[in-house]
């Protein structure tokens, strides 16, 4: 899998485990790797990036969706893919990110990273190189709809250098990120909900 870096190969960096983590956009042909990186999330992981069960999705669906994302239009839904080298020095694709255009100048976020690989920050580099990427875009803003009792996304959204505001609906939260308002500190300006949960 090492020719899975091509020309697009955009950004380079380091997990906290220390994995050398490598960054491009996700190309036409990237529908495989997508698959790839579903099938190694569990249940709890899907019921979380998606909001709903996934457990028994049928092979031909996953396949469709991949391709869906991996072939949309790159200026109204770009995504990012990362890599890492196995032992033998080949790569594997171990989380993406992507954007869908919703409205002018405003566009929905998700991410997914395979669990074997969680809780080493890449997820937060991740959301970070898709916010500037999103930015130079020409994106003001960027939304998501994220469960309240998943603390690893508030981790990561909160860690972003832009303004951030939630609203909690129940056991969602909408989340609004600002790329036109950069903050002076990533960590501790995490805005205070809004709403109530029931």
């Amino acid at each position: 899998m090492s020719d899975m870096l091509t020309t697009a190969t955009s950004k380079s960096f380091y997990s906290k485990a220390g994995d050398l983590i490598r960054l491009r956009r996700i190309l036409p042909e990237d529908a495989p790797l997508l698959v790839d990186i579903f099938e190694h999330m569990s249940s709890d992981s899907r019921y979380r990036r998606y909001n709903q069960p996934l457990d028994h999705v049928a092979p031909r669906r996953i396949w469709q969706e991949a391709q869906q994302i991996a072939q949309a239009d790159p200026l109204k839904s770009p995504g990012l893919i990362a890599f890492v080298d196995d032992p033998s020095g080949k790569l594997f694709p171990i989380g993406a990110v992507r954007l869908v255009e919703i409205a002018p100048g405003e566009a929905e976020v998700a991410i997914s990273i395979r669990d074997d690989f969680q809780n080493r920050g890449i997820g937060t580099a991740l959301m970070r190189h898709m916010a500037f990427e999103a930015r130079s875009l020409g994106y003001a803003r960027m939304t998501a709809s994220i469960r309240n009792d998943n603390p690893a996304i508030w981790n990561v959204f909160s860690r972003l250098p832009f303004r951030v505001e939630r609203a909690v609906d129940g056991t969602l939260s909408d989340i609004t990120i600002y790329l036109d308002e950069l903050r002076d500190t990533a960590e501790t300006d995490w805005q205070a909900p809004t709403g109530h949960n029931s």
